[in-house]
């Protein structure tokens, strides 16, 4: 896939500081779409030069980043994020900045301060000029009505997308998230990459939890609330043989086996899957895939105890679809 044809998608701008060094780390060429570069930002430009100047009067606190979230706390960085969209954006990028020096400590923990601003510097200078023939990096309101052969959506945690203020908005909020999550997987033409990290940094403590969007469709270790999901079988139930695709595992039986489920009860499942997704405006599969409901149909749960036994399913969807499994089930 030409360079021009991948695109790497984010909910917030401040996300790109991090891929668009690892873009001019490898020599790669990009473009920023419908945002500026991070180090060209007016909140970034402004926070560098209150750095420095930082670093000319006499420093007596050793802890660089205590010292770098002080001196940025006068041009925005609340320890709450505000309310207001510009100064959300504003807060989320020098977030992102106090992200990068805690990095660039990590990997030189005797950083001193006027070391940190020449390794902030090396970075800000690194960066390839704009060109359309690189990779697109582009925030999810950036992207839409566009489409590349290869899309990298990236950075899909809870807080994030759904974004923290929604997520306190309640349910309106949080479809118009989904909806924009439906966005992102959209723009791919051939080929789609999602990924989240489930902790700040490499090796830290994993405080996150992977959207909620994706339930159902990419099949998690764990669920929602921690707990451990029932391990999915490797061999089909039936001739023993190695289940090679996720829908395989799911259902616990190879394609060459002959489904267990009722036909009818299956249909009916998908028809209420496919009225759902009308009513809900998305896609059929964020509901539920067809090998989630042929897990259903063929393991038959008599309660939502059982139903979270079945693969692709959680807290979350029992929550806002069990009671009409159920009563499909149970009639």
């Amino acid at each position: 896939v030409p360079a021009s044809e991948i695109a790497v998608l984010y909910r917030i701008n401040a996300q790109s500081a991090v891929f668009e060094q690892a873009l001019s780390d490898a020599g790669i060429m990009y473009q920023v779409r419908g945002g500026e570069g991070f180090f060209t930002r007016s909140e970034i430009r402004q926070a560098l030069t209150q750095l420095v100047r930082a670093s000319q009067r006499d420093v007596d606190d050793t802890d660089l980043v205590r010292l770098v979230r002080r001196t940025l706390v006068p041009l925005g960085l609340s320890t709450e994020e505000p309310e207001g969209a510009q100064e959300r954006e504003r807060w989320q990028s020098l977030n992102a900045l106090v992200d990068l020096v805690e990095e660039l400590i990590k990997a030189t923990p005797d950083l001193d301060f006027p070391g940190l601003l020449r390794k902030l510097h090396e970075r800000q200078e690194s960066k390839h000029p704009p060109t359309v023939e690189g990779v697109t990096l582009a925030s999810l309101h950036a992207a839409k009505g566009l489409e590349w052969d290869a899309v990298f959506l990236v950075g899909l945690v809870d807080s994030t997308l759904p974004i923290s203020h929604a997520i306190k908005a309640g349910d309106e909020a949080i479809e118009e998230e989904r909806r924009l999550f439906y966005v992102g997987v959209t723009r791919a033409r051939e080929h789609l990459h999602c990924s989240w990290a489930l902790s700040r940094q490499e090796g830290g403590r994993k405080s996150r939890k992977r959207t909620r969007f994706l339930d159902g469709i990419v099949f998690d270790m764990a669920s929602e609330s921690g707990a451990p999901r029932a391990n999915r079988p490797r061999n089909c139930r039936s001739c023993g043989n190695p289940l090679d695709t996720p829908a395989e595992r799911v259902v616990g039986r190879c394609g060459a086996c002959p489904p267990e489920a009722d036909e009818q009860v299956y249909e009916q499942l998908r028809t209420w899957r496919n009225d759902t997704a009308r009513r809900e405006s998305v896609p059929a599969y964020v509901v539920f895939s067809n090998a989630t409901l042929m897990a259903i149909a063929e393991m038959m749960p008599a309660d939502e105890n059982e139903l979270l036994n079945v693969p692709g399913i959680g807290p979350m969807k029992i929550e806002k679809y069990g009671e009409q499994i159920l009563n499909i089930l149970a009639s």
